[in-house]
């Protein structure tokens, strides 16, 4: 267990998603059967499933998900490099947490027919956490669990080192461009969505590809 490396990070996520989960379950005989557990193309909640099921699937891994991260990493055979980024690891481990305990605040919000764009604020603190991500994402050393994960940078610590610094600026720009999806109709909101993806995810990968590439010329 040497390498369970409990921070106030944890502690805090764990305190949000139980209060998170407390707040579903006083509230749960006044929720009806079904509670939004996905948000369309139109920014709107468009998929359903039973309120046991969503706050069991949100309030599970908002409170277990900084557990399971911790019980992955002895796992990792780089799990030395781990060391070298403990407090970005930990921030990470916050906001993704923080990212279910909205989505299931927002679903009961919903539920409880509370006046609010539950939906657009989930989208914002989505926005939010890419942000904080990509603030932390340069920090991140190669490993096998977390961070942008193809054979090239896993194949040469450089590209992983490029591909990373690049990325945070990439998950930086794409939380603000996600951020401001939640206030634009659906047409705008699809694009916009659309385009922080591409920022975030394929462009990453292209670019590892293209660097591995270019030092190996």
């Amino acid at each position: 267990m040497k390498d369970f490396k409990w921070k106030w990070q944890d502690t805090f996520a764990v305190a949000v998603g139980l209060l998170t989960v407390g707040f579903a379950l006083v509230n749960y005989h006044r929720l009806p059967a079904q509670l939004p557990s996905h948000i369309g193309i139109s920014g709107e909640f468009d998929g359903f499933q039973s309120k046991g099921s969503a706050i069991l699937l949100f309030g599970g891994l908002g409170v277990l998900l900084p557990v399971l991260m911790q019980i992955t990493r002895p796992l990792d055979p780089k799990k030395e490099r781990y060391a070298k980024f403990e407090n970005a690891y930990a921030m990470i481990r916050l906001a993704i947490s923080l990212i279910f305990d909205s989505a299931l605040a927002a679903s009961v919000l919903y539920g409880l027919g509370v006046s609010l764009p539950t939906s657009r604020i989930a989208i914002a603190v989505l926005g939010a956490a890419f942000i904080v991500i990509g603030n932390y994402m340069p920090q991140v050393k190669d490993n096998y669990f977390l961070g942008v994960k193809t054979p090239w940078t896993l194949a040469s610590p450089e590209v992983w080192r490029r591909t990373h610094r690049l990325t945070g600026v990439l998950w930086l720009a794409a939380g603000v461009i996600i951020i401001i999806s939640a206030f634009l109709p659906g047409k705008w909101f699809a694009f916009t969505m659309i385009a922080a993806l591409l920022l975030a995810v394929v462009f990453p990968y292209v670019y590892s590809w293209a660097d591995y590439r270019r030092l190996k010329a």
